[in-house]
This record gives structure tokens, C-alpha cells and sequence, in this order.
């Protein structure tokens, strides 16, 4: 009977070990289909909003999806790619792929290709997470319209570049 017993452990404890081992790497799979699904809804909103990842390949909390958002009475609203100058208010939220309190984030704006300025850094947005915290949401806002072309959020975890997103004003 103990002899059953601890074949009857050992193979569970081997089941448990394949099982995290899979359900990593399909982890690790539905990350990156997530990041390509968002890739492609971007793509066909407009091309130069599409996400770009720079994480360290041993990261331990990333994002795992960036948007950007209308405003919507001072709330992150519509998710969308583009903006009116009028929309004084933008902003950015990132998914993170797991809360862990204390992580770092880091929201740098800039003009990339906007009327008379080229890579002009705006402003910087620091945050650290709470406690079972994996959505963050950063804003920046003008208190005149914004001028038309190309800008950039770039969104650093624990001083590590992470990801970037371009919207546009129109």
C-alpha cells in the first residue's frame, strides 16, 4: 500500500510540473498573439500607431497591451489612434502582464513629427503600483488645442523601456 501510495505522488508531482511548464509556455504564446492582435486592430486604424516592445528578454512585470484612449469627462473613454486638436486631454493605458506592487512605470510623451518640432520631449509622468495593481493609466493634457501631426508615449517598467505608441492629432 505505501508503495502505491508514493508512485501515486510522484506521478502526480510530475503532472503538476508539466502542467506549469505548459501553461507557460501557452502563457508565453497568448502574450505575444494578444500583442500581435493589438498590432493588427492598430494597423488597419492607422499604421504608425501599431505598438513597438523594447523589454529586456528576462523582464518580470511588462506590458502586456498599451492603448490610447478619447477622454471621457476626465476618464479614459473610446480606445482610438487619433485625435482632434480640440481634444485637450489624451490618454494612455497599459495592461501589465501581472500586479506586483512597487513596479516602476514611466510615461514619456513626446512630439515625434508635429508642426515646427521633431522628437521634442513634452513631459515625463512617473507611478508606482499598488498592490494587486496591473492596469495603469497615464494622461496628459494641453490647455489649448493641440497641434496636428505625430506623437509618442514611451512606457518604461523599472527603467527599462518597455513599449511606444504613436498617435496622431488631425
Amino acid at each position: 500500500m505505501k508503495l502505491h501510495s508514493g508512485w501515486i505522488a510522484g506521478v502526480l508531482l510530475l503532472s503538476i510540473i508539466f502542467a506549469c511548464d505548459l501553461s507557460n509556455k501557452n502563457g508565453n504564446n497568448s502574450n505575444n498573439s494578444n500583442n500581435s492582435n493589438s498590432s493588427n486592430k492598430n494597423k488597419n486604424e492607422n499604421t504608425s500607431s501599431a505598438p513597438t516592445t523594447n523589454r529586456p528578454a528576462d523582464a518580470d512585470v511588462y506590458v502586456d497591451r498599451i492603448y490610447m484612449a478619447k477622454d471621457n469627462d476626465g476618464e479614459p473613454g473610446d480606445e482610438t489612434s487619433s485625435y482632434e486638436p480640440a481634444d485637450h486631454k489624451v490618454h494612455c493605458l497599459i495592461d501589465l502582464n501581472k500586479a506586483k506592487k512597487g513596479t516602476q512605470i514611466k510615461f514619456v510623451w513626446k512630439a515625434v513629427d508635429v508642426e515646427g518640432e521633431k522628437n521634442k520631449e513634452i513631459k515625463t509622468t512617473e507611478y508606482t503600483t499598488n498592490s494587486f495593481e496591473n492596469k495603469v493609466h497615464g494622461h496628459l493634457q494641453l490647455p489649448y488645442d493641440w497641434p496636428k501631426g505625430t506623437y509618442r508615449v514611451e512606457v518604461s517598467i523599472n527603467g527599462n523601456l518597455d513599449k511606444t505608441i504613436d498617435y496622431t492629432i488631425r
